[in-house]
């Protein structure tokens, strides 16, 4: 198709560019809040510490998404949850708390295979 009128959604490529980050963000703040380093929070995130400091610092994903996602006590204890199993040495699997969040941000305007 030459128009334009057809291109390929992939639901965790948007994801990742709008919602991740920003949970990212609260999960690193969430951490750091429970006592533990920043250098701590990034290694159980997988992030540079200049990634979590960005995020703590709201350099990078202060955004809407983020700002309701904070405001709302379900996702937060969610996130809490999420925290104290990563600091526990747990392996979480953020699909989850990925699909909490699009629900909260009212974004259904596409399918996740771990949804159905």
């Amino acid at each position: 198709m030459k128009d334009g009128s057809s291109k390929l959604l992939v639901p965790c490529e948007v994801a990742m560019r709008d919602i991740i980050p920003s949970i990212k963000a609260i999960l690193v703040k969430e951490i750091v809040s429970q006592g533990l380093s920043q250098f701590k929070a990034a290694s159980l995130l997988g992030l540079t510490p200049a990634e979590a400091s960005y995020y703590l610092r709201g350099k990078r994903a202060n955004t809407p998404y983020k700002h309701v996602l904070e405001s709302d006590p379900e996702f937060m204890e969610v996130v809490r949850n999420f925290a104290v199993k990563l600091t526990n040495n747990e392996v979480v699997n953020m699909c989850p708390l990925c699909s909490l969040a699009r629900k909260k941000l009212r974004l259904q305007d596409y399918s996740c295979p771990y949804e159905w």
